[in-house]
């Protein structure tokens, strides 16, 4: 169906969802490379972030999958708090947050995924430049074992060669990272398109299936 035209993103309930559910790696990228849309809204309990991120917390393979085809990183780290300390009652699961617009540092701080935030915001990092963290983040992955291989990232400057990487995949845009025909015409050597798409990131591509957290 997909090789004859068929649209992944048109159904009510999102395709790309329903095999981050099912944790169906093949049919993951077999989606994404024929256009499933990576920044998906979920209509029911919308997040700030893309919906597509709350199925891949616990596993490696599939959050790098997400990153590594286009991903919207940024929005995890937008939180209009920044510094100042969060509402007390904002994980107590029946706040209106909860079901509009609710933030990445109020989801990966619950008491049950709070012990992932290190591993995930670490992941995160490889696919975004500078980034600011809130308070309520910042708090609990002081806590985590990662705490300073992030903090290192955060207050050091990027290398010149990961934010050229990120420029020329902002410049060439999602449907066009995903479309390995595309990437045949680019007049750049193999090691470098590699570089272009995270081949170093690509968990499925190499059959490493052992990262799940």
């Amino acid at each position: 169906l997909l090789n004859a035209g068929a649209l992944p993103n048109q159904d009510p309930i999102n395709c790309l969802q329903i095999a981050l559910r099912m944790g169906n790696y093949e049919l993951m990228n077999l989606l994404l490379r024929h256009g499933a849309n990576v920044n998906y809204f979920c209509r029911v309990n919308t997040t700030h972030f893309p919906s597509a991120l709350q199925y891949a917390l616990k596993d490696e393979v599939m959050l790098r999958m997400l990153m590594n085809y286009g991903y919207n990183v940024h929005r995890c780290f937008d939180c209009p708090r920044g510094n100042t300390s969060h509402s007390q009652y904002a994980t107590d699961g029946w706040t209106s947050t909860v079901i509009k617009d609710t933030m990445f540092c109020e989801v990966i701080t619950l008491s049950w995924l709070k012990h992932l935030s290190g591993k995930v915001v670490r992941v995160m990092l490889d696919y975004v430049d500078h980034v600011n963290i809130c308070w309520k983040l910042e708090a609990v992955l002081k806590e985590q074992e990662l705490w300073p291989d992030i903090n290192w990232i955060l207050t050091n400057p990027r290398s010149l060669k990961h934010l050229c990487r990120l420029k020329i995949r902002e410049c060439m845009g999602r449907l066009r990272l995903r479309c390995p025909v595309f990437m045949t015409f680019l007049p750049l050597p193999k090691c470098l398109k590699d570089y272009i798409l995270y081949k170093e990131y690509d968990l499925y591509g190499q059959e490493n299936f052992t990262g799940a957290y």
